[in-house]
């Protein structure tokens, strides 16, 4: 009898166990899906205090809305692009001095905005680019406040191809995106085949479940049971299974010029994993870059000419290529 009351009462903690889990694991998620507007800034030495430590694990983080950091240094276009029913993309539309060889489309990371993919800007105005600048939802002035590391985002990516293709009269279309951007055009490739002549990948990660267990390596959790609840909540939350989340996957169907990138000491992206990615692309022209000394940031920052160089000879072997054939 005695046996059977601890077990019973083993039973119902282990029960309350489960269920706070998996509320503090949905208030995590929602957090880390949608931004607020109207706070600070979180600075790159951010470190929560300890009373502030336990209000994020209670409440979630607090995240600010992205906005406009920088603004180019030469004239632009502010456009507005159409991205369903009452909602758009905010973005800016560079022009080379150059002549112009065609678009490179580019877009930005987690947490991020599209002034962030200006340093690589200048490089492909250069070579001889137009570029357009994209505020995937949630950033800037785009719709919504919520964020979905790329999967939802695969949408804006062919809203900004398309809007490319109809209202700019482009026909010659490179894609080039930052780890979260870097996943959304993996993502609209093989949900869309997009018609573009090559794509420029860094940081992406190849997987939904690797990058959470990533960064729960950074805070000394353990991976069992967090990763595949925080995954399956994460997808519930804002509508799709995050499970799908598959870069390695998309990647098989890109058959298009691919160049990608990785930091050497990404902590969140391990140069396996980025391995994995590369072998996983389907294309025949396809190129892998490792940045030895570069964490997860841009690789202009220690590889400046490094990766001046390397987008140059990327992109004049397009030139002698007959993609679309």
């Amino acid at each position: 009898m005695r046996l059977r009351k601890t077990l019973k009462i083993g039973l119902s903690f282990a029960i309350i166990i489960f269920i706070l889990l998996n509320i503090a694991i949905i208030v995590q998620a929602y957090s880390l899906s949608h931004f607020k507007e109207g706070i600070p800034p979180l600075t790159p030495d951010y470190k929560p205090g300890f009373t502030e430590s336990i209000r994020i694990a209670i409440l979630g983080l607090d995240m600010p809305k992205p906005t406009t950091k920088l603004y180019p240094t030469q004239p632009y276009d502010s456009l507005y692009i159409p991205a369903g029913e009452g909602k758009h993309l905010d973005a800016w539309l560079l022009h080379t001095n150059s002549m112009k060889k065609g678009l490179v489309i580019a877009f930005h990371g987690y947490m991020d905005e599209k002034s962030s993919m200006l340093d690589r800007s200048e490089i492909y105005l250069n070579e001889g680019y137009d570029v357009l600048l994209v505020n995937f939802m949630g950033a800037g002035t785009s719709y919504g406040n919520q964020t979905t590391m790329g999967y939802l985002e695969a949408e804006n990516v062919k809203s900004a191809h398309d809007f490319a293709i109809n209202e700019l009269q482009e026909d010659n279309i490179i894609l080039a995106g930052f780890s979260m951007g870097a996943v959304a055009i993996m993502k609209a490739q093989h949900d869309y085949n997009l018609l573009v002549k090559a794509i420029i990948l860094e940081a992406p990660y190849a997987t939904f479940t690797e990058t959470v267990n990533a960064r729960l390596d950074k805070l000394h959790v353990p991976h069992f049971p967090i990763t595949n609840m925080f995954t399956f909540w994460f997808g519930k939350i804002n509508g799709f299974d995050a499970f799908e989340a598959n870069p390695l996957i998309f990647g098989k169907k890109i058959n298009v010029p691919v160049m990608l990138m990785c930091g050497g000491k990404d902590p969140y992206i391990p140069q396996d994993e980025t391995q994995k990615i590369f072998d996983h692309i389907g294309s025949e022209h396809k190129q892998l870059k490792i940045f030895s000394e570069s964490v997860h940031e841009t690789y202009l920052l220690k590889y400046h000419d490094e990766w001046r160089d390397i987008i140059h000879s990327f992109l004049s072997k397009l030139e002698e290529m007959d993609v679309y054939n």
